[in-house]
């Protein structure tokens, strides 16, 4: 489905993040907080499969 990304485009995204971090931190921290939040409950938002 994805193709394997080169290196440096990891590097770009782990510098980005850092600076983004640092300069906006409570923004940082609220989008990380709701991130792992939406992470946590994903198992809970699927559709369960009804058995008959």
């Amino acid at each position: 489905m994805f193709k394997k990304l080169p290196n440096w485009v990891w590097v770009l995204l782990l510098v980005l993040t850092a600076t983004a971090t640092t300069q906006y931190f409570q923004y940082a921290m609220m989008g990380l907080t709701v991130f792992v939040l939406a992470y946590l409950t994903k198992g809970m938002r699927r559709q369960k499969k009804s058995v008959k």
